[in-house]
């Protein structure tokens, strides 16, 4: 859990990634803190699964904006281990 957070915090430092699902991931931040919301937090399970959804939503449209790593390139020397098809048979001895 922690190295999630931690990765959010790099995603929303990170000046590659779009502004807008930075936004969003603040804008659901003072949504679950704002007294009002679509729907009321009285009701005990419904209330706070609308701030949840909207929470999940926009961390998965900000680690979805996460810029990609480039592929692992070899370092090393390529050896090809592919085996040799069999020659043609020495010719009988006498």
């Amino acid at each position: 859990m922690l190295s999630r957070l931690k990765t959010i915090i790099a995603l929303m430092r990170n000046p590659k990634v779009s502004k807008l699902p930075k936004f969003l991931v603040v804008g659901a931040i003072l949504y679950i803190l704002m007294p009002f919301d679509a729907i009321p937090d009285v009701a005990p399970v419904v209330g706070w699964l609308d701030d949840l959804m909207f929470l999940i939503g926009a961390l998965g449209l900000l680690l979805g904006a996460a810029p990609r790593s480039k592929p692992a390139t070899p370092t090393g020397p390529i050896i090809d281990v592919t085996p040799e098809p069999p020659g043609p048979e020495p010719p009988p001895s006498r």
